[in-house]
């Protein structure tokens, strides 16, 4: 099966869950935005044709509603979600939205009566596979994954993601709206419950270890306090206090305020701050550091593992950044990884930058922007970086391309380089003092080897030439056959003529020997 099969297989796939999420929530929808509204009034109950599959076999209820539509027509309806126990009863108000073409197709306006599980899932099957698309995207080496409308490595580019950055963002995607639910289920229980709780008096009457099991097998327990009360109806109770020992300051024989709904007294609570509030805090709080952090993380305040050296992260710096040069040392699409260095632009005068020399980073993550030129070797851009932190935080703007150098190197190729050009430079030294050393004393000679061995290039040029310089004339024959031509351009290498290691005037003496040679 090749990739580019897959690509629009996967395709195909979302964009059918995308038209049957869409197609369920339609109706629904369509009556909500366009519906007339009318206040109805639950009449009764429809039973469904299901039931439970418990011994007791309990009918599956919705609420029948009756309405009157604005031409004067008593409608009767029924809910769309069955439960065993429904949220309305008999006598509730409820708001109804209807087509006054088909008044019969009316639709509870309550939460629970909007096929939002069903075209839920399915959405979120969509956004799942897109999001496990876009992961690929970042982990292959086939640029054949990319969508057809070349949609995904939009994204990708745009958000600057790479796989630690982007498994962060999944995450957050996930988290972000769990910890929000999570804020609204629990405060919409504390408010109904301080709103339409009944309050009663309550009996400690000791401890039980309760013991709860998880999802993934393992059992915890605790010693809450047992609580008995009796409701409205006389009718007696028991429930534990919702924190364990030690941390619950209740003792046996002590009374405590309870909370109920009247269609659940199995379920109260301690009426108490904490029991209400304290979930709903921590969601929330969660909720908000959340949405800090992705913020920052979108926003490029917060790097992601900075080692990757994204080079599109800080783009706020193209109007407070300090204007460089980028020069790309390799760009390689189909591995998705661009070679690249930063130096001053010294058109440009600048003292922010006095420390800053060169920057040089690989991103393996890399999307090519869709500039139309192709990118390769050589090409520069301008570039901005942080005048506090240009090593951390920098911008490479591919849309300002200001020119080409392809002779650029790698610091690594410099230090070759130089180390190649080193061995060059000693090499020729050694064969000019084996030519010369039968005329000099053996101090000297030895004193020009040790420097040789200590790498201490250019006095040792400086005092071996000095030492010829002041051989009595005529010079021996092999000496003048040196080639001294090529041993002024490597004093010139050894920068020699800008500044002398032992004589300021060594140049000058070496340009009047050499020029006397000719």
């Amino acid at each position: 099966m090749t990739t580019g099969f897959v690509s629009w297989f996967l395709s195909v796939i979302v964009l059918v869950l995308l038209f049957l999420s869409g197609y369920i929530m339609k109706n629904s929808v369509n009556l909500l935005i366009t519906g007339k509204r009318a206040q109805g009034i639950v009449v009764g109950m429809d039973s469904s044709s299901r039931s439970t599959t418990d011994t007791t076999k309990a009918p599956l209820l919705t609420p029948l509603v009756e309405f009157v539509t604005s031409e004067g027509e008593h409608i009767k309806v029924h809910g769309r979600s069955y439960s065993i126990k429904p949220s309305s009863q008999t006598g509730d108000e409820i708001k109804v939205a209807y087509d006054k073409s088909n008044p019969k197709n009316a639709q509870l306006l309550l939460w629970g009566e909007f096929p939002l599980a069903p075209a839920g899932f399915l959405l979120g099957f969509a956004i799942l596979l897109i999001m496990m698309w876009m992961g690929g995207i970042l982990i292959s080496d086939d640029p054949k994954l990319d969508d057809p409308l070349h949609l995904l490595p939009i994204v990708v580019a745009h958000l600057h993601l790479n796989p630690v950055r982007y498994i962060v963002l999944f995450v957050l995607f996930f988290a972000i709206p769990t910890c929000v639910i999570g804020t609204y289920w629990t405060s919409q229980r504390a408010i109904d419950m301080l709103t339409n709780g009944i309050k009663a008096v309550g009996d400690v009457t000791g401890f039980e270890r309760v013991y709860s099991k998880s999802n993934d097998g393992t059992t915890g327990s605790g010693v809450f306090p047992m609580i008995t009360f009796k409701d409205a109806s006389g009718i007696g109770h028991n429930i534990h206090g919702s924190t364990a020992k030690p941390l619950s300051r209740l003792k046996t024989g002590d009374k405590v305020e309870v909370i109920y709904l009247a269609n659940s007294p199995d379920r109260g609570v301690v009426n108490t701050w904490s029991e209400f509030w304290i979930p709903p805090v921590f969601f929330g709080f969660m909720s908000v550091a959340l949405l800090v952090l992705l913020f920052l993380v979108l926003s490029g305040s917060k790097n992601i593992v900075t080692e990757t050296y994204d080079p599109g992260t800080h783009k706020e710096l193209k109007t407070s950044g300090v204007s460089a040069i980028a020069t790309v040392i390799k760009a390689d699409q189909k591995a998705r990884s661009l070679h690249y260095r930063i130096d001053k632009d010294n058109r440009i005068v600048t003292t922010k930058l006095a420390d800053f020399v060169s920057l040089e980073a690989e991103f393996t993550f890399w999307i090519p922007p869709r500039t139309g030129a192709e990118i390769k070797k050589g090409d520069q851009f301008r570039a901005y970086l942080d005048s506090l932190k240009p090593f951390e935080k920098f911008y490479i703007d591919f849309s300002q391309r200001l020119g080409s150098d392809r002779n650029v190197k790698s610091k690594a190729e410099e230090v070759i380089e130089a180390e190649e050009g080193e061995k060059v430079i000693i090499r020729k030294l050694t064969n000019l003092l084996t030519k010369s050393s039968p005329y000099l004393s053996p101090e000297n000679v030895s004193e020009i080897q040790t420097l040789l061995k200590e790498d201490n290039l250019s006095l040792a040029f400086e005092k071996l030439v000095t030492r010829i310089i002041n051989l009595p004339r005529p010079l021996p024959n092999p000496l003048l056959k040196v080639d001294w031509d090529d041993i002024l351009q490597l004093g010139i290498k050894l920068e020699l003529n800008e500044l002398a290691e032992d004589d300021p005037g060594f140049w000058k003496k070496f340009q009047a020997f050499k020029t006397g040679l000719n």
